[in-house]
């Protein structure tokens, strides 16, 4: 479960919040009025965060461009039969 705070609380305590922020590297709900306002996270986390989605992406996108090329080859006729595979 997301760990949530009120805005005013981490306004009164912002270097012990921000200390915990870098110990657990996960992100902090802030709320405001009960409801949820802003989200904050320790820098490296996000960066690390980040830095793992776009290598995601990267692959997703490598598979990606294999499908479509493995496509627009069958498009073009350059297939095999079965047997020739499987040998």
């Amino acid at each position: 479960m997301p760990a949530v705070m009120p805005l005013a609380d981490f306004n009164r305590n912002q270097s012990a919040v921000i200390s915990r922020l870098k110990e657990t590297a996960e992100p902090l709900y802030l709320t405001r009025n009960g409801k949820s306002a802003v989200v904050v996270m320790d820098a490296e986390a996000i960066d690390r965060a980040i830095s793992r989605r776009q290598q995601e992406h990267e692959r997703e996108m490598d598979v990606y461009r294999g499908l479509l090329a493995g496509y627009q080859e069958a498009q073009e006729g350059k297939v095999f039969e079965t047997g020739d595979v499987f040998v």
